[in-house]
């Protein structure tokens, strides 16, 4: 019985080997997927700039972007954007040559599909108006003047844009120079020149006759965190990385109130003031060594022109304890504002407030919002008028202007 079990065993291992024998000498059943040869109709346009997008019309081009490979002048682009059977978006590559473009999808060489000019890239250099409020501020009629590089030689290929609103009419007066008439009603923002079809941001104008919020037009470096001008030599000192002393950007600084010197710096250098920790403010004591204990007649203001127009301006005081100290937020006619002890009254000041003491931390910033009306074209002056003594400071978080 034994054997006879033996044997019938042996019988089965030798009849599966000889099945997976010639399983094996079998050729595989595998079928080979061959990609279609992609066809190329056209590519639009075929002149522009780096970093232009150019859209390639056809068949047969898959929905992937990752085997596409599209060369400019020999220089593979980075960006294909998008890819349809019948379409494919790519960005013009940094360093793209004038010339033959070629494309290969997976191992499929479609060879030469298109010439493609490379053109200088425009550039801006500025925008201005003649407007006698500022040189970026346009009514409407007025002209504006478009400085740069590279705008071209045919005027076909051009068009000037405020905000969106189309120029009234404009001139290529050369390569270097564009006039362009304000156009009725435009919304204040980006003047944008299109240049076969690269948007160029060319400044901003604002709208004299258009409402609401205004102040990027009017005031310089106007909100948190305020920008301080280099320092000198050793000013920074130690735990200033946000500029815990320093003198802000656009602001008339008054030496009173440049009375600071930052902890670990030599005061030798020159005191500084008129930004605490990143805020417009002022502040007496705690400084290093050389700093002033007081502020006696100090000035912290910008100087302005603003159109005939009601206005809302409001100021947000975010932190100081100087509610028992002189020191008022001033709005007033002309090129300056008055010590601390005129503000009340001088017939130049417009609208006044003194400081009380916050904590911005218990009960939070406060907003102070000053209504006014000119009649006309009118030079004005904003800031604060400063008499503190040792260890008082305040802190000014953000100025909005709005015309109603």
């Amino acid at each position: 019985m034994k054997h006879l079990l033996k044997n019938i065993i042996g019988m089965f291992t030798a009849t599966l080997l000889v099945s997976l024998f010639s399983a094996c000498e079998q050729d595989p059943q595998i079928k080979k997927y061959e990609y279609p040869m992609p066809e190329v109709s056209g590519i639009s346009p075929s002149v522009g700039f780096v970093a232009s997008q150019v859209v390639i019309a056809g068949t047969n081009f898959g929905d992937r972007t990752e085997p596409v490979k599209i060369f400019f002048g020999g220089v593979q682009a980075k960006n294909v954007l998008m890819c349809k059977n019948d379409r494919i978006a790519v960005e013009v590559p940094e360093g793209a040559a004038t010339g033959d473009v070629t494309m290969q999808i997976w191992t499929n060489d479609a060879g030469v599909i298109g010439q493609y000019q490379v053109l200088p890239t425009p550039a801006h250099v500025s925008t201005t108006s003649g407007n006698i409020l500022g040189a970026n501020i346009a009514a409407a009629g007025e002209t504006i003047t478009i400085k740069g590089k590279n705008f071209g030689d045919n005027k076909e290929d051009v068009s000037v844009s405020f905000n969106g609103t189309p120029a009234v009419s404009f001139s290529l007066v050369d390569s270097e120079t564009i006039t362009a008439e304000v156009p009725e009603g435009y919304a204040s923002g980006s003047v944008i020149l299109t240049i076969h079809g690269y948007e160029l941001v060319c400044g901003a104008m604002m709208n004299p006759d258009a409402k609401g919020d205004v102040t990027i037009f009017y005031l310089k470096n106007y909100k948190y965190p305020f920008s301080v001008e280099d320092f000198v030599g050793n000013q920074a000192g130690s735990g200033n990385e946000m500029g815990w002393f320093a003198t802000p950007t656009y602001w008339v600084v008054s030496d009173e109130v440049k009375c600071m010197v930052n902890k670990n710096a030599a005061s030798a250098d020159g005191r500084v003031g008129g930004t605490v920790k990143g805020y417009l403010g002022a502040q007496a004591g705690w400084g290093g060594s050389g700093s002033a204990t007081s502020i006696t007649n100090g000035k912290l203001y910008q100087a302005l022109t603003l159109p005939g127009g009601e206005y809302d301006l409001a100021i947000s005081y975010t932190e100081g304890n100087v509610g028992d100290q002189n020191v008022y937020a001033v709005l007033a006619k002309g090129n300056d504002i008055p010590e601390p002890a005129a503000v009340t009254t001088d017939g130049n000041v417009i609208k006044s407030y003194k400081l009380e003491s916050y904590d911005s931390e218990t009960v939070g910033a406060k907003t102070v919002t000053w209504n006014f009306t000119l009649n006309e074209p009118t030079k004005l002056a904003v800031g604060f008028a400063i008499t503190v003594g040792n260890q008082k400071y305040f802190k000014v978080s953000e100025f909005k202007l709005t015309l109603k």
